[in-house]
C-alpha cells in the first residue's frame, strides 16, 4: 500500500544466502530460523518468499503471533484456509485434487493450507491430530510430484504447552520429521524469538540430528552505522544511536522515521533509552 512504511530489508545477504542453500538440496532437516524479538527474522523470511521462483516452490507460510490458541479447534483452523470460490472440486483420495489445485493458486504464498469446509468440519468433528497430519502427508505427496513445498511456522511456541491427547507441540515434529528426514518431500522452517522453547522442544522431541539453526541477530555496530549512513545520519548521529539503542532494526527504523519527520535524533535516542530503562 502507498504511504505505508514497511519493515526494510538489509544486509542480510549472509542468512539469505544460506537458506538458499538449504532450498537448492533435498528436504532432510527441520530448520529453526531464531533471534530476538524485532530483530528482522519475519522479514527475512517474507523478503525470500517473494524472490523465490514460483514455478519451482511453493510456499505455506502460517504466522501464529497474536494467536490465541487454547484447543483442537484452534490448532486445526490456523492451519488450515477454505477456499470455497477458488476450489469447486469435491476433494477425494485425501487432498489429491486439492494438492493440484494448489499449484494453481499459489502466488507469493498461501497463508494456509487450502481445504474445503466439510473437510475441515470434519477434522474439527473427530477431533483427531492423526487424521490431519495423514492427510497433510498425502497433500505434501502430491505438490512434491512437480513442485518444491515449503512450510513455514511463525511464532511456533504460541502452541508450545496446547495438549490434545500429548503435547501437540511434539506430534508436530514428528511430522515434521517425517516430512523432512524420512520422505524429503516438503522444506519446513519454524521462527521463534524463544530460544528456551526451542531448547525444551530440542530435548524433549529428540532432535539431535534432526535439526539445524540458523540465528538472526541484532545488526552489529558496522551494520547499524552503515545502515543508518544509507539514510543520511551522521557520523555522529550514527555513534549516538548505536551506543544509545544498539543495533535492533525495529529500534533503528523508528529512529530513522522520526528524522524523517524532523525530529531530533539525539533527544530521540536517549528517551528511548530511558523508557528502556523503566521497563
Amino acid at each position: 500500500m502507498k504511504g505505508i512504511q514497511r519493515t526494510e530489508f538489509f544486509d542480510r545477504e549472509k542468512e539469505k544466502e544460506e537458506i538458499l542453500h538449504i532450498l537448492r538440496q533435498e528436504p532432510r532437516e527441520i530448520n529453526f530460523i531464531y533471534g530476538p524479538i524485532n530483530s528482522g527474522k519475519t522479514t527475512l523470511i517474507q523478503k525470500l518468499i517473494d524472490d523465490l521462483p514460483k514455478d519451482k516452490y511453493v510456499v505455506f507460510y502460517i504466522n501464529l503471533r497474536g494467536k490465541l490458541i487454547k484447543e483442537y479447534g484452534g490448532f486445526v483452523r490456523v492451519l488450515f484456509k477454505v477456499k470455497r470460490k477458488e476450489i469447486s472440486e469435491k476433494v477425494i483420495e485425501k487432498g489429491e485434487k486439492l494438492a493440484k489445485k494448489a499449484l494453481v493458486l499459489a502466488g507469493r504464498y498461501l497463508s494456509g493450507i487450502p481445504i474445503e469446509k466439510d473437510m475441515l468440519d470434519g477434522f474439527l468433528e473427530t477431533k483427531s491430530s492423526e487424521d490431519v497430519f495423514e492427510f497433510l502427508e498425502e497433500y505434501f505427496l502430491k505438490i512434491s510430484e512437480t513442485k518444491i513445498p515449503i512450510l513455514i511456522i511463525d511464532e511456533l511456541q504460541v502452541i508450545g504447552d496446547l495438549e490434545i491427547n500429548g503435547k501437540v507441540i511434539y506430534k508436530l515434529f514428528n511430522f515434521f520429521i517425517r516430512l523432512t528426514k524420512e520422505l524429503h518431500i516438503c522444506h519446513v522452517f519454524a521462527l521463534s524469538s524463544d530460544s528456551l522453547f526451542i531448547e525444551r522442544v530440542y530435548n524433549e522431541a529428540i532432535l539431535k540430528d534432526r535439526c539445524r539453526y540458523l540465528l538472526i541477530d541484532n545488526f552489529d555496530e558496522e551494520t547499524t552505522k552503515k545502515f543508518l549512513k544509507k539514510h543520511n545520519f551522521s557520523e555522529e548521529e550514527q555513534e549516538n544511536v548505536y551506543n544509545n539503542t544498539g543495533g535492533k532494526p525495529a529500534h533503528l527504523l523508528r529512529i530513522i522515521d522520526a528524522k524523517n519527520r524532523g525530529g531530533d535524533v539525539i533527544t530521540e535516542t536517549e528517551a528511548m533509552l530511558e523508557s528502556r530503562k523503566k521497563r
